[in-house]
């Protein structure tokens, strides 16, 4: 019998196999008695990727000491923050209790919720910046002004507040309630929150693009040289990231919190 009290230190191979979850991978080989594969592909990568980049990238430059993600998920964009600032306060939340155990595992140094923001001993001090990073489109229309309110409860009064939402130029998915244009987003922030600063991202894309696509997501064949991937990818990050109100797949907004009305 062993001792339930006894606490084994990990040897150099235990430690060498915990390291290498980093991601579950031993989900990634399938066989359904037809088809064998030992891939997995994520069809828009370098779009997601690109706006995840311009979001941490702008959260660094920001003088903050608490982050509060709000729709968090699988906390991929808390994962990333959480290796690039040190000494800062990240928090996430998300209805999901299936995405926040997942993010427990793939983020060990973030607080992490499952709750609704709209309830008021959510969280009890209120945050320097607060991102809501393609959420809002998933939240019913009726229900978008008691949910911004509650975000707006849990930003300091001199916070940031990030969001992004896929741009009304792309039909609205099956999952989402709405898309926006600049007008209606202003009016969905109203009256919590005024845009400071809007950006126009992943431009509609070009000839080239969709070639590069067909070289990355194809039947035929996987790239894994990792010369023309990263090519690839800074390819799209220099023409097709940055993009403008007509053409653009996604608005990001930078917003100041405004003075909340009072009750009704």
């Amino acid at each position: 019998m062993t001792n339930d009290s006894t606490v084994t230190v990990p040897d150099n191979q235990q430690i060498a196999q915990e390291e290498e979850y980093g991601f579950p991978y031993h989900y990634v080989p399938t066989w359904d008695g037809r088809h064998f594969s030992q891939t997995k592909t994520f069809e828009w990568g370098c779009e997601y990727l690109s706006y995840l980049h311009f979001l941490l990238d702008h959260v660094q430059r920001l003088a903050f000491q608490s982050l509060l993600d709000v729709g968090c998920g699988d906390g991929r964009f808390l994962c990333e923050l959480s290796r690039r600032v040190g000494g800062k306060k990240l928090a996430g939340l998300d209805y999901s209790r299936r995405a926040i155990d997942f993010a427990k595992i793939m983020t060990a140094r973030v607080e992490l919720r499952c709750g609704d923001i709209r309830n008021s001993d959510t969280f009890a001090a209120p945050f320097d910046v607060i991102t809501l990073i393609e959420t809002l489109e998933h939240i019913p229309p009726p229900e978008v002004p008691g949910f911004l309110g509650g975000i707006h409860r849990c930003l300091a009064d001199q916070g940031t507040f990030i969001l992004t939402v896929p741009s009304n130029n792309v039909a609205v998915l099956p999952k989402h309630y709405q898309h926006f244009g600049l007008r209606s987003l202003t009016e969905a922030l109203e009256p919590w929150f005024e845009i400071s600063q809007v950006y126009y991202l992943n431009r509609a894309t070009s000839g080239w693009w969709r070639f590069f696509r067909k070289v990355l997501i194809n039947r035929l064949f996987l790239l894994n040289n990792r010369t023309l991937l990263r090519w690839i990818y800074r390819y799209y990050m220099a023409h097709c990231l940055h993009a403008n109100e007509k053409n653009c797949r996604r608005l990001a907004a930078v917003c100041r919190k405004r003075r909340a009305p009072p009750p009704a």
